[in-house]
């Protein structure tokens, strides 16, 4: 059987390195040193982290956050509502 899908890697584009802060270290069983790239960090948060976390990464870094939920399509989309909410609600 021969399945060929069109999937297209997605660039990266925060790559500075971020100091995890100890209540999200479950979310990043793969990095032991303690930091991670920027991305890595919104990525893993949106996906797994509570309302709560996640208000506090937008109002940490509100256009990165903004970019990377609408870039990855496996983001929620409750989680999308509100971050476009919050953006709306600083203009």
């Amino acid at each position: 059987m021969d399945i060929r899908a069109n999937s297209e890697r997605l660039k990266i584009e925060y790559k500075k390195k971020v100091k995890i802060p100890e209540k999200h270290k479950s979310f990043f069983w793969d990095c032991h040193d303690g930091s991670v790239i920027l991305e890595k960090y919104i990525l893993r948060i949106l996906t797994y982290g509570n309302f709560e976390g996640i208000k506090e990464l937008y109002n940490e870094y509100p256009e990165e956050t903004f970019k990377i939920a609408f870039k990855y399509p496996e983001i929620k989309r409750g989680v999308k509502f509100w971050i476009k909410k919050w953006k709306e609600l600083k203009r």
